[in-house]
């Protein structure tokens, strides 16, 4: 089989397709919020492990010690302590998207700039199928490849141990269960529950009541600054909710009166847009996501950082004889989604309909 010709090395062209793909944006292209604001508020390949086949969270559910009353101080101490953490364990997932470009290819779009304009787009694509891919599994799950990542989806995902971490049953009735943590056996501890609020097929009435509520019981659990929270909603929750403060909104700028401004805050956070909001599953079809309200302090994506880049990193194209006579790199996804608390994150459901 004969050796591919190369015009440009592929050092050349990693660098290329690197730019390229900092620029990932094609028809394809929807936005991906989750992974915007992670990286806002924790910074880019933030938090990550460097090690470990498996990573384990302990989920504080007991009580070390109790109090012992000291009056004359020569009471004696009760030293008698229990054990406090419960582990979660889960594995670290991967996938691989790669990046190839052929030696017909190659001499089809002859030249140099040809070659790397070609390198560019393909890997820009990739690196944009990617990011959606990731942002789709965290919110939605189901993503074919990504089966062995975990989803916040618990109204649809209720599978033994890799259930969606957020649920639409009111606090107390939830009962999924997350690398050997079960949700519904520590349900009587605030921490082991999410914050819910049934929109009852009305955003007229109850998406402004059940956001104050969401927030209220969410700024009770979370850090005092509440820096880690973001707000994620659907199309139409989004639109709801516009039209709901549009009356009473007041433009202050006289130079540009825009009646359709859409940097839209909730509870101090401004609001972005997800297309992946669960809507027709298995139980979402009956209840809607509307308005996803995540601490990203205690639930986030944590990647993997050992040899390898977890965080969508770039493995450079290297020369690849024999079966395949074609030049390739690789675009790296690998980690797990995260939890330390769910009370401090919130859903409001079924308030799609004004």
């Amino acid at each position: 089989m004969p050796v591919t010709s190369i015009s440009v090395d592929n050092e050349l062209l990693s660098s290329v397709a690197i730019v390229a793909a900092d620029k990932a944006r094609d028809l394809n292209h929807e936005v991906t919020p989750f992974l915007a604001e992670q990286e806002r508020i924790r910074g880019a390949g933030q938090p990550n492990a460097t090690s470990g086949a498996k990573w384990i969270q302990g989920m504080g559910t007991g009580t070390h010690s109790k109090a012992t009353r000291q009056r004359t101080g020569y009471e004696e101490i009760d030293l008698s302590v229990t054990g406090v953490l419960t582990p979660l364990t889960l594995t670290p997932a991967e996938v691989i998207f790669p990046v190839a470009i052929s030696e017909v290819e190659e001499d089809l779009n002859g030249g140099e700039n040809q070659i790397i304009e070609l390198a560019g787009k393909r890997t820009s694509q990739v690196m944009g199928k990617a990011k959606r891919d990731t942002e789709k599994q965290f919110i939605l799950g189901g993503v074919t490849g990504f089966e062995d990542w975990n989803s916040l989806n618990g109204t649809d995902i209720t599978t033994t141990n890799a259930g969606g971490y957020i649920e639409h049953a009111a606090v107390g009735s939830q009962n999924n269960s997350i690398g050997g943590f079960s949700k519904a056996t520590y349900s009587a501890l605030p921490g082991a529950q999410n914050q819910s609020y049934d929109g009852a097929d009305s955003a007229n009435a109850n998406l402004l009541p059940g956001l104050a509520q969401i927030l209220t019981k969410i700024k009770a659990r979370a850090d005092e600054d509440m820096s880690g929270i973001s707000v994620i909603g659907s199309e139409s929750g989004i639109e709801n909710y516009k039209r709901m403060v549009q009356a009473n909104e007041r433009y202050v700028d006289a130079d540009k009166l825009d009646a359709l401004n859409m940097k839209l805050a909730i509870g101090g956070a401004l609001a972005s847009t997800s297309t992946y909001m669960p809507d027709a599953g298995t139980n979402s079809t009956a209840s809607p996501w509307t308005f996803l309200i995540l601490d990203f302090m205690a639930i986030y994506a944590k990647w993997s950082k050992v040899k390898r880049d977890g965080y969508f990193g770039f493995k450079d194209f290297i020369t690849v004889s024999g079966v395949h006579n074609v030049r390739a790199a690789q675009i790296c996804v690998r980690g797990q989604l995260w939890v330390e608390t769910f009370a401090s994150s919130g859903l409001l459901h079924s308030a799609e309909t004004y």
